[in-house]
């Protein structure tokens, strides 16, 4: 099944779910993206009102089908993209220029991830395939390929000193019940699992790697001491999670589920430190990005093709970006937090920048 016919199925059910879950929550009674670190000088120096005059930079074509899935190097040289045309393909991000494709994957591409070094690519595949791929970024050689089970990769990422690497997996023989694995990078041995009730969708590392924060279906998020396989705190978001992330000093966890809420979490202690943006109606939030400063959301509502900059200190909707084709699928903030690059379902990527930069 193409991204194109899943999503429209995914979209039914889970709007079904989102009603659900407004209904009972309305009832009286008695919880793709970490963001890369960055550099902290460019993104203090770049306000929230910078993103309200944002520009699109440029349009590429370069997949035949949708694009899932996106990576930005830590330095925002490199922009990894992958698609349901099974393949990935590695961008100069400042120029538009492609410089590679790896191919490799029998199903869709789901998720990506570029090690901080900027060395290694991660690859994880549809549920049809479900393999991690780790390729050499400076020569597209395939390195290794972690586990050849069936099951979809939702979501990867990689700690802070890039020595580790955290997967989910979800298949139909997994029930209800998520795999999250911790892999050693440079040998491929695995060092944990952990099995999770309902399915995991998103997966974050703070910025000190000491937390992986994951994120399930039933708006469970996890928060892990992923060493010792303790968990730290469990934490409740009111709808079904679609992504995790946390802020630059790791003192912020964002949660963001389907139905556009988002939740600002104390990562240390499990309290909630604010709802800013609250919208209880039926909505399918295909794609989010967090800005490094932990300030900015990039949210897209397919199949509604809208894509809008959410203030999470105010939770004004700032802007609403235009100039991309069709429903976007895949989003990712660059390091520097001046640009934000989307995947739409008909293979186009769209690169955007702030007002001010020449």
């Amino acid at each position: 099944m193409s991204r194109r016919s899943s999503s429209y199925a995914v979209f039914v059910v889970l709007t079904v779910i989102t009603v659900l879950s407004v209904i009972v929550t309305n009832v009286p009674r008695s919880h793709s993206i970490s963001p890369n670190p960055g550099n902290a000088a460019l993104i203090a120096a770049t306000p929230t009102q910078q993103w309200q005059d944002a520009k699109l930079l440029r349009n590429i074509k370069g997949h035949a089908d949708a694009v899932g899935a996106i990576a930005i190097s830590q330095d925002g040289q490199l922009l990894a993209t992958g698609s349901d045309d099974q393949t990935i393909k590695l961008w100069n991000l400042n120029t538009g220029q492609p410089l590679r494709t790896f191919s490799g994957h029998s199903d869709q591409i789901t998720a990506l991830a570029i090690s901080p070094n900027a060395e290694i690519l991660v690859s994880g595949g549809g549920i049809e395939d479900g393999s991690i791929k780790l390729w050499n970024l400076k020569t597209g050689e395939l390195i290794n390929t972690f586990q050849k089970k069936e099951g979809m990769i939702p979501s990867l990422a990689i700690t802070p000193d890039g020595q580790t690497l955290a997967s989910a997996r979800r298949g139909e023989g997994l029930g209800f019940v998520s795999e999250i694995t911790l892999w050693n990078i440079e040998t491929g041995k695995q060092l944990l699992q952990f099995d999770i009730e309902n399915l995991t969708l998103s997966l974050a590392f703070s910025p000190n790697g000491e937390l992986l924060a994951s994120g399930s279906e039933d708006g469970t998020i996890h928060l892990w001491n992923w060493q010792s396989g303790e968990i730290r705190h469990i934490l409740q978001h009111p709808q079904s999670l679609r992504a995790l992330a946390f802020n630059q000093d790791g003192q912020v966890l964002v949660s963001e589920s389907f139905a556009e809420t988002i939740n600002l979490w104390n990562p240390q202690t499990g309290e909630l430190l604010s709802t800013p943006v609250t919208n209880p109606k039926p909505v399918f939030v295909n794609a989010l990005a967090l800005h490094p400063s932990g300030n900015i959301l990039a949210s897209a509502l397919g199949p509604y093709g809208r894509l809008g900059l959410w203030n999470l200190q105010t939770g004004e909707l700032m802007t609403t970006l235009t100039g991309f084709s069709g429903s976007i699928f895949s989003l990712g903030f660059s390091g520097d937090g001046q640009i934000l690059v989307s995947g739409s379902n008909d293979g186009a990527i769209a690169i955007w920048r702030t007002g001010n930069r020449e």
